[in-house]
């Protein structure tokens, strides 16, 4: 028998249509990556007057899996699905572009989507339900797109047999060229002000959800999940000249500000002019300050903004995304 070589060890996805039932895996991604790991809650007990443990049950069982990867117009549709809401179908712009709008509730339950991941090869392969992504970063600086976060998954099953001929979305990296940040007095000025000593913003959302374990003996696993409140966060590693140090008194003045990362492609999505795009909007106030620091020669500050919710506005953030996916 070969062995079960890392070098081989792929990853696929499918939506289900139900959480936790799992379907065939049937899409494979090849810019944003899933790395599974078994995770398990054992119950251990030692007696007294015994130096070693005599007892160690297992109790809850789970997958927490690694994303990792680069920025890509097509891939994020499906993260930004699960650790958002699912924005059900997208609209179209300029006959063959589609615009995925994904703005979670600020006070309400968001249905969002959640996976079948299988990973392996031919010699040994295995899968998870209900993944359901709970962390999201993105760091947008000039040497690259990244993208890290976590995904929730149910116990694993070994042994499977993996879904045959997936399909890859078309490969549409976001570029560090392609970016632009915006920071605005108000959400009619959006994408007004452009920031143009930003070193690096970085935009992340975690604990978003938590799984629900019930007392019963025919759920091998975590049964559904719940919303809980997520830290949401902006921060800007800016030139601390007259631009970056402006930040001070929106600081000092507890100011709500609207803030703006725009990736826009040479690609286009659609049949003339719509082009593979990535539009993050978010209302923010500064809730931390770094120390100054230099970077590469350059004396820099970072302010750490929280995403708030806007009256005005009725929101706390929304995205578009422009792509020629038709469906998840």
């Amino acid at each position: 028998m070969p062995e079960r070589s890392s070098l081989t060890q792929g990853v696929q996805v499918g939506v289900e249509a139900t959480p936790g039932t799992a379907v065939a895996a049937n899409k494979k991604f090849i810019s944003i990556g899933i790395t599974p790991a078994i995770q398990m809650d054992p119950n251990r007990f030692r007696p007294m007057g015994q130096k070693f443990a005599s007892i160690v049950v297992p109790g809850k069982e789970w997958v927490e899996a690694s994303i990792e990867g680069v920025g890509s117009y097509t891939e994020l549709t499906w993260f930004f699905a699960s650790v958002f809401k699912d924005p059900g179908a997208p609209s179209t712009v300029d006959t063959s572009g589609k615009k995925w709008t994904f703005s979670p509730a600020p006070a309400a339950e968001d249905t969002v989507k959640t996976f079948s991941v299988e990973q392996g090869g031919a010699v040994r392969a295995h899968k998870f339900a209900y993944g359901l992504v709970t962390d999201l970063d993105i760091t947008w600086n000039r040497e690259e797109v990244a993208v890290s976060g976590t995904m929730l998954g149910q116990k694993i099953s070994d042994g499977i047999t993996m879904t045959a001929t997936p399909t890859t979305p078309p490969e549409v990296p976001i570029l560090p060229g392609e970016v632009d940040v915006f920071l605005d007095p108000t959400f009619a000025a959006l994408g007004t002000t452009k920031l143009t000593r930003v070193l690096e913003v970085k935009k992340s959302i975690a604990s978003r959800f938590a799984p629900v374990w019930v007392v019963d003996s025919a759920q091998a696993s975590y049964v559904a999940h719940v919303e809980s409140e997520p830290t949401t966060e902006v921060t800007l590693s800016m030139e601390a000249d007259v631009a970056g140090m402006a930040q001070l008194a929106q600081m000092r003045a507890g100011s709500t500000k609207f803030l703006r990362v725009a990736c826009t492609s040479a690609t286009l999505a659609g049949s003339a002019t719509a082009k593979y795009a990535l539009v993050w909007d978010s209302a923010v106030k500064i809730k931390d300050v770094g120390d100054f620091s230099d970077e590469d020669g350059v004396y820099a500050i970072e302010w750490t903004f929280e995403v708030v919710y806007d009256a005005g506005w009725t929101k706390a953030l929304t995205i578009d995304l422009t792509n020629k996916e038709t469906t998840l």
